[in-house]
Formats: C-alpha cells, structure tokens, sequence
C-alpha cells in the first residue's frame, strides 16, 4: 500500500480512499458525548483538517496516566533498536529501566496495554470516538493500542525507532491519539509534525522511507510544528502527514497511543483479546460492535451489528 501511495498518481489514491470510506457509513453517536474531549469535538476536527494534527487544551487525569505508568513499569517489552548484543533471558523482551537503557525504544505489549481498566476508559471514550468519526467521515474501527517506552541512549536518530521524518500508512485512512504520560520538553524526544502534509506533499515525499530534514524544511518552510508539554498532554494526529519523534537528549519519555480508521484493510495484526472487559466498554462494543471488530471480547459483550445506535 505505502508503495501504490508513492507511485499512483494522487487523485486517483483520494478516490481509492474515497470508497473507502464511503463503504463504511457513520454510526449513530450522541450529539454531545461525554469524554475527555467532550465540548472539543468540533474545534478538534477544524484543526485536524486544515493542520494535521491537534493539542488537546485539557490534561489526561492524573489518576489514569499513574495506572497506565504502572502497567509500562511492570511490562516485558519488546526492544527497538538495542544497542548491543544482550545476554540472559529472552534477548529481545525486558522491563524498562530508567537508570540504565540497552535500547532506543521499549514496546509494551498490546495485550498488556489493553488488559487495563484505564486503557479501556480510553478505548470507551464516546467523545473520542465522535472526533475520530467526523473527522475520517465513516464508521471508526479500533485499529491499534500502544505504549512505549523511548530513552537517552547518545546514539543518532534511529530509523526503526521512527525518529526520522516519514509517514505512516498501515490503513488507507486513519487517525491517531497520543497522551504523553511523562513530562516532555526541547530534551525529552518531543513530537514532530509538518503541518498541511497530510493534505498533500511532493512527488519525492510520497515516496515509502524516511527523508532529511533539510528536504522537508524546503517542501513545508514554516510548518514543521513541535509537540511538548506536561505529563497528561493529549493531542490527535492524522500521521499520513509526515511526522517523527526527535531522539532523547536527556532523560526517558513514555507514551499511549490509539488508532482509528475507515477499515482493518491493510496490514495484518494480531487479534488481542480482552477477557475482563470494563462496563463502558461492554455498553459501546454492544452498540456498536464493528468499533471493535479487531479485538476478541467475550461473546456476551458483543451483540449483532444491526443493533448498533439502539
């Protein structure tokens, strides 16, 4: 898909994304759902499509980024980028340790992330889930949850760790929720992301990769943004616009991330299950199943699709 987005020519991939999302008609959603982002969805959805990507003004409670924290503490990650050959245990899986990192990145497993009852308030979010909506223009489907660790390790920016500007593409269109859950600032790996590029970028910057700075700097002069902020900071971002995560100079940051998009077409990923799930999430996976169609609930949770807005 990255390489047809590189090599077709763009109306013809807007088309293609057009009946996309035409084929999976908008749910029915509350008029004013309740949420973290709940007074924001229309002022969000502006923003998201004239720039790409929007802060949230508001903090993730203190309480859920302390859970969440805890989770990404505990966790066997998987490594990104290790800085050398490891010896004892599984070499590619170990807890996060800040006083002395062997790699770039940490992933916590997804199955752990979304085994919280604080990452699933997350993925039961209605007011989310209304930004995700209006702003891909169809029905959301629940596409990926995430945590990761990222820390100081003196090594140049890795391209495995994302800390090069590319663009993602694993679906052909979606729409992403970051929370940082550590303080971050000019040190701490912040967020980069050029404004407008999700909108249309040159020949040379459609193509599949990672591309210097200095290339584009020149196609977006002005629009490259750079997200910082307080433990708690939210923002969403459409990360077909190119984007990327500057390498840590000092300390560690950690990370939650959401996906939405228009179709589970693309690339394949595992079906995490949720065994215990928590009561919202029953109550939306109920009426709107098809938000949750890439993860395993049990059977009680789920009803048939046609009951979904009852």
């Amino acid at each position: 898909m990255r390489k047809a987005y590189g090599n077709v020519d763009a109306g013809l991939w807007d088309s293609i994304v057009a009946h996309d999302t035409w084929m999976h008609p908008p749910l029915e959603l509350a008029s004013s759902p309740e949420g973290v982002a709940a007074g924001q969805v229309d002022t969000l959805v502006e923003t998201l499509r004239r720039d790409g990507i929007a802060v949230m003004p508001n903090l993730l409670p203190e309480e859920i980024c302390d859970a969440l924290e805890r989770i990404a503490e505990k966790a066997e990650c998987r490594l990104v980028h290790p800085l050398g050959p490891l010896t004892g245990g599984d070499e590619n899986r170990l807890r996060f340790d800040a006083t002395s990192p062997v790699a770039v990145r940490y992933d916590v497993d997804e199955q752990d992330v979304v085994a919280s009852p604080e990452a699933q308030g997350l993925l039961a979010d209605e007011s989310l889930l209304a930004v995700a909506q209006a702003y891909l223009g169809s029905a959301p489907v629940l596409d990926l949850v995430a945590m990761w660790w990222s820390a100081a390790v003196g090594q140049v920016a890795s391209s495995s760790a994302a800390q090069l500007f590319h663009f993602d593409l694993d679906r052909m269109r979606f729409l992403k929720f970051f929370v940082l859950l550590t303080d971050v600032g000019d040190q701490n790996g912040p967020h980069v992301y050029v404004k407008g590029s999700h909108i249309t970028k040159p020949a040379q910057l459609r193509r599949d990769g990672r591309h210097q700075d200095r290339v584009v700097e020149e196609a977006f002069p002005g629009a490259v943004a750079t997200i910082k902020g307080l433990r708690g900071t939210m923002f969403l971002a459409d990360t077909i616009g190119l984007h990327k995560g500057l390498a840590l100079v000092d300390g560690h940051r950690l990370m939650f991330q959401m996906e939405w998009a228009t179709s589970l077409f693309g690339a394949p990923y595992a079906t995490p299950s949720i065994a215990e799930p928590s009561e919202d999430l029953v109550n939306l996976a109920k009426r709107h199943p098809e938000v949750f169609g890439r993860f395993e609930l049990p059977s009680e949770s789920v009803v048939e699709s046609g009951a979904a807005g009852d």
